[in-house]
């Protein structure tokens, strides 16, 4: 297998911003893939979440050693997000066996994402109360397993959402005053089961390319190491901001691709 340098380029970039704000694995890889590098949808969607399941374990566990994870609330996305990724791993087959088209899930996809940044943009105007993220959880005890099923059906059907419809999710359930540390790394580690369970899915067809997968893997390590880093040591307006912004681009290049 060789080693395309242009694609690790590319995927150290992605990996920079995943581990900095918890976004882009799929929202920006997945469309610079297909548009920048001609990958079919798709290979581009099966490998992209091979990917994304090692890229944000890797920053996910990062974050973790910072003891900044919402762990109560973590474990209850990831009851729902696996349900659902199960679920749209079945659908994922059934249509590429019927070759059925599912292209339209991207514009409520892209709506959700761009409320969301407008969500995180409005927070940053307010003065908030720190909080301790290892002991908050949703008041709701059924909002987070449900809205982790939806992005598990979500990101098991095109491989966007895990990063940006997490971090939509999070800024809603979590309480005002979390650190955006905290919501980065949890985002990151709500994503590595859903993702790599809608990837088994997209395994099975043999759609994955392991070649493409090294290149990634190569650019994406360094760089979500280097982003989880540099995030603890920004201040929190600011990371709010970059996260806010990255959301509102993938927005932009979901509706657009």
């Amino acid at each position: 297998m060789e080693i395309e340098l242009l694609t690790s380029a590319a995927a150290a970039l992605v990996g920079f911003l995943v581990g900095l704000t918890g976004v882009g694995a799929g929202a920006l890889m997945t469309p610079i893939l297909i548009l920048g590098f001609g990958v079919a949808a798709p290979v581009a969607i099966a490998t992209d979440l091979v990917y994304a399941t090692i890229t944000k374990l890797v920053g996910g566990v990062t974050h973790m050693r910072a003891g900044v994870i919402q762990w109560r609330l973590l474990k209850r996305l990831w009851i729902g997000g696996v349900a659902g990724a199960v679920m749209g791993a079945g659908i994922v087959i059934a249509v590429v066996e019927l070759e059925m088209d599912t292209s339209w899930l991207k514009y409520p996809l892209g709506v959700i994402i761009g409320l969301a940044s407008i969500s995180l943009f409005l927070r940053l105007r307010r003065k908030q109360k720190p909080v301790n993220p290892s002991t908050e959880v949703a008041s709701n005890s059924w909002v987070a397993p449900a809205g982790g099923a939806g992005i598990g059906l979500a990101v098991s059907m095109t491989s966007v959402g895990a990063g940006a419809l997490g971090m939509a999710l999070l800024t809603r359930l979590s309480p005002r005053g979390t650190p955006p540390q905290s919501l980065v790394g949890t985002d990151l580690l709500l994503a590595v089961p859903i993702a790599l369970t809608a990837g088994l899915g997209y395994l099975v067809t043999g759609l994955v390319d392991f070649s493409l997968l090294l290149s990634l893997l190569v650019g994406s390590i360094p760089g979500v190491v280097l982003g989880s880093a540099v995030s603890r040591k920004i201040s929190g307006p600011l990371l709010s901001a970059v996260v806010a912004t990255a959301l509102m681009a993938a927005a932009v290049l979901v509706l657009l691709d």
